[in-house]
């Protein structure tokens, strides 16, 4: 998985329906999710999927994550905990981690370990170059952690 919501606002230009609209605009939490899970999808694949989950109702047609229905759905794994954490840097990140990096009321989620950015759903996010990061996912999944 490369970029797929930059993608979905290609294909979106094409084929210009909600379902896409959606994903192009709010699809980067559960792409980073894709990532954190190891799955191996290309970007087609991964858009897909998220519309795969928004019709089971595992996702919301926002592209809200409903965390438990996801992963079950993805992994065939149980979330056991979820923790919101507060964060204003990633230096201190050393594992595979979401984090929400904002820039005024905008916000994008992307992949986080050894305190760099390895996996954003976008080619280009003015929040992550421009803006700063303000929480991360700790998660807990039965059989991983």
């Amino acid at each position: 998985m490369n970029h797929p919501q930059s993608l979905a606002e290609e294909l979106y230009k094409h084929f210009p329906t909600e379902k896409l609209k959606s994903i192009k605009n709010s699809a980067c939490c559960i792409f980073t999710l894709f990532w954190y899970l190891d799955l191996d999808f290309n970007d087609t694949e991964a858009i897909m999927t998220v519309s795969d989950l928004i019709n089971s109702k595992s996702l919301d047609p926002d592209c809200t994550v409903f965390w438990k229905a996801c992963i079950k759905q993805l992994t065939g794994r149980e979330l056991i905990s979820l923790e919101k954490v507060k964060i204003s840097n990633i230096k201190c990140i050393k594992e595979k981690t979401i984090v929400k990096f904002s820039k005024g009321k905008l916000c994008h989620w992307v992949g986080v370990e050894n305190g760099r950015v390895v996996f954003n759903s976008l080619n280009y996010s003015n929040c992550v170059e421009n803006g700063e990061p303000t929480e991360c996912r700790i998660l807990k999944i039965s059989g991983v952690n």
